[in-house]
């Protein structure tokens, strides 16, 4: 007996699937912090060696603080982290009693993240 496996984009066809595309690598662009990040946030930001944000992290700054949703797909080690922990870290800066609930898919990359968070 033989397993034929299928090819991913033939396990992503269908209804359900809107766009599928391969993105060339690029060299990433960078933006100011937004003005209207907490200062406190940005000094820690820049204790941390960051001095400015990557594209994807500014327009998930600006959607997520126009209330909306944000879907966020880099590569490894680009700032997907930072892209959603920054809304979060702004909030918990001007209201310190506001809460986030983080789901992540593995518990070894929810410690991964707290360590991150932490410091």
């Amino acid at each position: 007996m033989s397993v034929v496996s299928p090819s991913w984009l033939e396990l992503l066809q269908g209804e359900e699937l809107a766009h599928v595309a391969v993105e060339p690598p690029r060299t990433g662009t960078t933006e100011p912090f937004p003005d209207d990040l907490d200062p406190r946030v940005a000094s820690a930001l820049v204790g941390q060696g960051i001095t400015a944000l990557y594209r994807h992290q500014a327009e998930a700054w600006e959607t997520l603080r126009a209330g909306g949703n944000t879907i966020v797909t880099t590569s490894t080690a680009s700032g997907k982290s930072l892209a959603f922990n920054l809304p979060v870290l702004d909030l918990l800066a001007r209201e310190p009693k506001s809460r986030a609930l983080y789901l992540y898919p593995t518990k070894a990359l929810a410690q991964d993240q707290a360590r991150a968070l932490v410091g």
